[in-house]
Parts: structure tokens; sequence; C-alpha cells
């Protein structure tokens, strides 16, 4: 599959409960609720759209098959923001819009227009502070050393590759990593937590254990509602789909073959025990239903190189936004798009370390950010990666493992690392232990070290500074390919292609489908080329609002007479 890839059929995204869409007559419909703004799914894009649409005065539900959350609630809860934001200016960093914006030009490239890439800089000031008005906190410190994930006590920190590519672009740190975070994780509901109990606060109607299946459309092809499968409020069935929902959720991230048992119940309870509903939306269904990680069919069709990794999901991360929005005549673009996370930072001193694959070449700079390097692991090198080091690096990195320097949860991988080590006192015995070429492995080293001491220019443009010379025996070599030694997680970053200023899904060609949006990852963004921490929460908070308004706009323009959209709620 290209990068480009483009479903035009529901055959095309299996897997997943949609339906084809049908017409309705909005008028005689017999409808079970009728409101304004209906948000399908409430993660970080759902629920910046319901909260935005709230606050431009429309009435508002959310679509959640579970509780609400969704990924981002098992996230690092990172939102990447700059240009000078409150917290920025509070901790002393200078930032400007205009270095945020050359800076993910190299990340984002063509996901999105330059234009829209511009906005989304310039607005991230306004969304970070819009999302601590609606109860988000930040009160921690600056965290200034590279580092996947800061100890506990940090609000802001180098979440990308902006100290990779210094001095050729002015660096700042934009990882805002909001209180909550428990001190030994790196992850939880720190951020989603607070902004869903604010939507609710603000009269957005939860409609839970709900399940989409089809798109409702008006004879003149706008999207005026959805069908659902929905399990009653407070019944017996509710409280086992609850219970199963909060265990498999947590067992994915876990043990993910338990959660898989866990599912099929939940499916089983979603076939038998729920009823059909249909609610009416006067301006517009809202697609916020996150990526389709958790889609065997589709990620065998899209991501076989990705098969491997650990998907980063919850059980509701399926893909059916997108289905939904094909089933109306939308088109979903790059679907062989993921990125996969290989951390090797904490310890600070594996990144001076050379990480080759099995024919001892190196392939990345190992600076960069975990998502860099563990894309290009995946995509490029059938998922290998094994760090070389000599025995000052290996020792001073074993020395750097504690809690001052990283997280329980950080320090127990990389601990798990070490111990499956292979160590030898010269290089081409370390390659025979590590089935990599042995010749390919010792020009690779005698090249680093030249990088090393500044005689000749690093292949990757990685900086002397950030590099240790492999000189002193016994060599160690830590494999840190998938499967092994950390975990290496994988997301999905292809979505429903949407007009850039409104957020509407559109049509081959590039026609908005009225009454239909999308956002975060369930939509092409900001983040749909590659991935930086946080920049998938700041995308759905950019994308999300942008929905959430305009569909409230449109449910307050006049409707021409006779129209079927004339409902009253």
């Amino acid at each position: 599959m290209t990068n480009t890839t483009v479903a035009t059929a529901l055959s095309e995204l299996p897997g997943t409960w949609v339906k084809e869409s049908q017409i309705v007559d909005e008028v005689k419909e017999n409808w079970d609720g009728s409101y304004d703004v209906l948000v399908v799914g409430l993660g970080a894009a759902g629920v910046s759209a319901a909260i935005e649409a709230a606050d431009q005065g429309a009435n508002v539900a959310f679509v959640d098959r579970f509780e609400g959350g969704g990924t981002t609630a098992r996230s690092g809860s990172v939102m990447y923001a700059g240009g000078g934001t409150a917290l920025q200016k509070r901790l002393g960093i200078e930032d400007d819009a205009d270095s945020m914006f050359k800076y993910l030009k190299n990340e984002v490239q063509d996901a999105v227009s330059e234009e829209t890439l511009k906005t989304f800089c310039d607005e991230s000031v306004g969304n970070l502070q819009w999302a601590m008005d609606n109860g988000v906190k930040y009160s921690g410190q600056v965290f200034s050393k590279k580092i996947s994930y800061p100890v506990h006590g940090n609000s802001l920190y180098y979440s990308g590759n902006e100290l990779a590519y210094a001095p050729e672009i002015t660096p700042a740190p934009r990882g805002h990593l909001p209180d909550g975070i428990k001190r030994f994780t790196a992850f939880g509901p720190a951020f989603i937590g607070p902004l869903i109990k604010s939507a609710l606060n603000k009269g957005v109607t939860p409609l839970r254990q709900t399940r989409v299946t089809r798109l409702l459309t008006n004879n003149e092809g706008r999207v005026v509602g959805l069908e659902a499968q929905q399990i009653p409020a407070n019944s017996w069935a509710g409280i086992r789909h609850r219970i199963l929902s909060r265990l498999a959720a947590m067992l994915q991230i876990y043990f993910a073959p338990a959660a898989k048992g866990l599912v099929k119940k939940i499916e089983q309870l979603e076939k038998y025990q729920s009823k059909t509903v249909r609610y009416h939306a006067k301006g517009g269904v809202i697609l916020s239903t996150g990526g389709f990680i958790l889609n065997r069919k589709m990620t065998e069709n899209y991501l076989p190189k990705y098969k491997r990794a650990m998907r980063l999901g919850t059980p509701s991360d399926l893909g059916e936004g997108h289905a939904l929005g094909v089933s109306v005549g939308g088109i979903a673009e790059r679907m062989s798009t993921a990125t996969a996370w290989r951390f090797i930072n904490p310890p600070a001193e594996w990144p001076k370390a050379a990480l080759v694959n099995r024919k001892g070449q190196r392939y990345v700079n190992e600076a960069l950010y975990g998502a860099t390097i563990g894309t290009r692991m995946m995509e490029e090198n059938n998922g290998e990666a094994i760090l070389i080091m000599d025995k000052p690096l290996f020792d001073a990195s074993v020395a750097s493992l504690n809690l001052k320097n990283a997280r329980l949860v950080n320090l127990m991988q990389a601990k798990t690392a070490i111990r499956i080590a292979k160590s030898a006192d010269s290089l081409d015995e370390l390659a025979a232990k590590c089935k990599i070429d042995a010749d390919s492995l010792k020009q690779t080293v005698r090249e680093y070290n030249l990088a090393a001491n500044s005689e000749i220019p690093d292949v990757f443009g990685k900086q002397p500074s950030d590099m240790k010379e492999i000189v002193d025996g016994p060599y160690y070599a830590i494999d840190m390919s998938v499967g092994k030694g950390d975990i290496t997680s994988v997301i999905t970053l292809g979505g429903l292609k949407v007009d850039e200023t409104s957020g509407e899904v559109v049509s081959p060609d590039n026609k908005p489908i009225g009454g239909l949006y999308a956002a975060g990852r369930a939509a092409i963004g900001v983040a749909s080329n590659a991935y930086v921490s946080g920049l998938s929460i700041a995308d759905g908070v950019f994308s999300g609002r942008r929905c959430g308004k305009n569909a409230a706009l449109e449910s307050k323009a006049p409707k021409a007479v006779g129209s079927q959209s004339k409902v009253e709620a």
C-alpha cells in the first residue's frame, strides 16, 4: 500500500460494524433525540469539539462507545504548544510562533498546507490557554535535557527533535505535561479528565455505551443524524459493559492478549443487549473516533510492517470513524502511515551509542525523538535496532539509572533491556553473538568514531557532542528491536481528508460533505505525517475546536424554505 491510499468503499475498511448510509426524511423521522451538534468519540479532539460548540451556544451531545477519554486517557497527556505560552513565560523560556513553524515544517512536511500549519502555530498559545481555562493545570518546572518523558515535578520539556536541529532552528521546549500524572507512571487522564468535566458542566449531554453504526442523510446528501446501538443506561448489561470496557482498556496496555477475550464479551453485550437509536444533528456530526490500530484486518492490509509492534489504543480504535466518513462519500488517506516508538532515553547515555540493524549499519541519528527512530526501524529495517557501545558508556548508563533521572516505568523498561545485553572482548565476537555482519559493524564503528572526534561529518547529521567513541572493550550490544528489550508501541496516522478551513469531510473531488466533520486521528491533520510527543493532542484540540465552532455556526444558519433541514429540537 502507498502512503496516499484512498479508500472508496466500506469493503476497503473491514472489521467495523459500520453500515451503508441511509436517506431519511428529517421531518417525519421518529428521532430519539435532536441536537445542534453530535460529537462521536470523546478523546482530545472530541471533547475539544464538544466544548467549543457548547461555548458557541449550541445544544451538544457526545456519543461514545464507552465512557469517554479514548486513547488520550491512556496517553502521556502531553500537549505540544509553543510561541510563548503562559507556562513558557513563567519558566523564562523564549519562543515565538515563527520558530515553532520552522521546526514543525520539518516534521509535518506535506500532511497539511503551510497556511494551516502556520495557523496551528499562531493559535498554539491560545489553544493551551483554552485548555487551562477549562481546568487543565501546569505547575511544574522545565526539564532542560533531552528525555522521552520527564521525571515528576516537571511540566515542560523538549518533547520532539528540537535540540537535534539546533542551531539551524532556535530550539525551545514545547512539550506541556499537566498536573495529575502519578509520580511513577507515564500516562493517565490528567489532560482529558478536566476537559470532560468542563464539557459536562457546560451542559453537553453524554450518550455513553452507544456504538454508532450508520450515518443518516437527507435527499441532498447532507448528513443529518446517526444510527447507533445503545445499551440501556443503568441496566445490568450496562454495568457489565462498563466494567469489561475499563478492564479491556487497561489490559490492552499491560497484557494485550488478555484484552481480546474481554472485547469479545463486550461485543456480545452490544450485539444482544443493545437497542437501535437514532439521533438528529441540525448543525452536523463530528467524527473524532481515533485511529484504527486495534482493527487487525485493517492493520494487516495497510500496515503489514508494523504487525510485531504493540498496538497502542483502546478497544474503540477500530477505524469506525473512517468507515462512517467513507460511507457517505468521503475519502481516507495516508492509511499506510503510522508511527512506532523506540525510546532509548533514559538512560541519557544511550543516544550517544551507535544503533545498527543486523547488517551492522546505522540508519538514524540516535539523538532524535523515539518516534523518528522507531518509524525508520519498522519501515526500513525490519524492526531491527541494536545499540552498540563500549564498557565506559555501558557502565555510565547503568550508574545513571535511578528515580532522579527517570520515572519508575521508564526505569524498569531500561533495566529489562540491560538484562538482555550481550558483551564480548571484540567486535567480531559481539557480531557473532548478535548475528550481525561483522565486517560491516567494524566499518560502522570506525566511521562513528571518526565523526565523534569531529574528523568527518556524521552521515546522519549527529553532532559530536551527542556521540561517544566506541573504543574500550569489552563491547556491549543491547537489542532494542521490536519484541526485545523495551516496548515498541505503534499508532495509526491516516484518516479522512477534510477541508482545512472548516474541518468538513470532503469527497474525491474535494467538495465538502454537508453536515459531516472529522478531527483528531480520524482525520488528516498536523500529526498525519510524523509524530512528536504532544502533537496528536495539540492537533486534536486545534482540529476539534475548528469543527465544533463551524458545526455550531451551521446549526444556526437559516435553512431554505421547504428544506428537510427544518427540524425543531
